[in-house]
C-alpha cells in the first residue's frame, strides 16, 4: 500500500501560470512509486488556509504533510488600507498583482506588453509604499499561533508533520521581506523543536545556489517563485527529508 504525502502551501508548491509548474512530479520520482504525493496547495494564501481545509486533509488519510507555508504570510507588501489603493486601476488591486511578474511569454508582442505592465507594477508599488506605507497579512505571532496549533492537530490525527522554511528571496525586488523570512523561518524550526517534527531548510541550499550561479539559474523573473531547476532542488531536499523520517521511524 502506498504512503500519502500531501503538500500544502501557497503559489510556491501549486505552481504558476496553466501548467502549474511544481516540484510534485519531481518528489514523486524522488521516492519512488511506494508513495503517493498529493498537492494540495493553493496560490496566494496564507497559514489560515490550512484550517480552512483541515477536515480535506484527514479524509486522505495522508502518513505526511509537507507544509510550506510563511512565504506569502511574511511577504512585506504595499498597504492597501491607504489612500492609494482604492485609485489604482482594478486589475491590479488582486492578490498578487502589483508584486514583480514572474515570467514573460515567449511571444515577443505580448512579451513586450507584459514587461510594459511590469513597470507599471513597479511604479505603483513605489507610490503606495511611499504614500501609505507597507503591510504584512500575518503578523508572526499570528502565524504562530494558527501554525503550531495546526501542527498539534496533525500529530493527534496520526500525521507527520514536516516543517520547511521559507524560500530565499530577493530583497532589492521585495524590500524588508528578506529579514521577515529569516524571523518566520526561526519561528518554524523552533515550533519544529518544541513539537518534536522534522524541520527542513530550504532558505539556505537555494541562498548559496544563488550565490554560486545567479539568480536566474533556480528562480523565475521576480526571484520568489522557483523555476524548474530550483523545484529539482527543493523536491531532492524534501525527499531526503522524508526518506530519512522513514528510517528515523524504522527504528524506532
Amino acid at each position: 500500500m502506498k504512503k500519502e504525502i500531501v503538500l500544502l502551501g501557497d503559489s510556491i508548491t501549486q505552481g504558476l501560470g496553466s501548467k502549474k509548474v511544481n516540484f510534485t512530479s519531481e518528489l514523486q520520482k524522488s521516492l519512488g512509486t511506494g508513495y503517493a504525493v498529493d498537492n494540495m496547495a493553493f496560490t496566494g494564501t496564507t497559514v489560515h488556509y490550512l484550517e480552512q481545509i483541515f477536515d480535506e486533509i484527514l479524509q486522505k488519510r495522508p502518513q505526511y504533510a509537507v507544509i510550506l507555508y510563511g512565504n506569502v504570510d511574511a511577504q512585506i507588501r504595499p498597504s492597501r488600507t491607504g489612500y492609494i489603493y482604492p485609485l489604482i486601476p482594478k486589475r491590479f488591486q488582486g492578490g498578487g498583482m502589483l508584486m514583480p511578474r514572474p515570467f514573460y511569454s515567449h511571444t515577443w508582442h505580448k512579451r513586450i506588453g507584459q514587461r510594459a505592465e511590469n513597470m507599471i507594477r513597479y511604479i505603483l508599488r513605489k507610490v503606495i509604499c511611499a504614500v501609505d506605507g507597507y503591510e504584512q497579512w500575518v503578523t508572526l505571532d499570528e502565524f504562530q499561533c494558527v501554525y503550531q496549533r495546526t501542527i498539534k492537530e496533525l500529530q493527534v490525527n496520526g500525521i507527520r508533520p514536516i516543517i520547511c522554511s521559507t524560500v530565499y528571496i530577493d530583497d532589492s525586488m521585495f524590500p524588508g521581506s528578506l529579514e521577515q523570512y529569516k524571523l518566520f523561518s526561526a519561528k518554524l524550526k523552533e515550533i519544529s523543536i518544541a513539537e518534536n517534527v522534522p524541520y527542513v531548510d530550504l532558505m539556505s541550499p537555494l541562498k548559496k545556489s544563488v550565490e554560486d550561479n545567479g539568480w536566474q539559474s533556480i528562480y523565475c523573473f521576480d526571484h520568489f517563485h522557483p523555476n524548474g531547476r530550483g523545484y529539482q532542488i527543493i523536491s531532492q531536499i524534501l525527499a531526503n527529508a522524508i526518506l530519512k523520517e522513514e528510517t528515523f521511524c524504522h527504528k524506532e
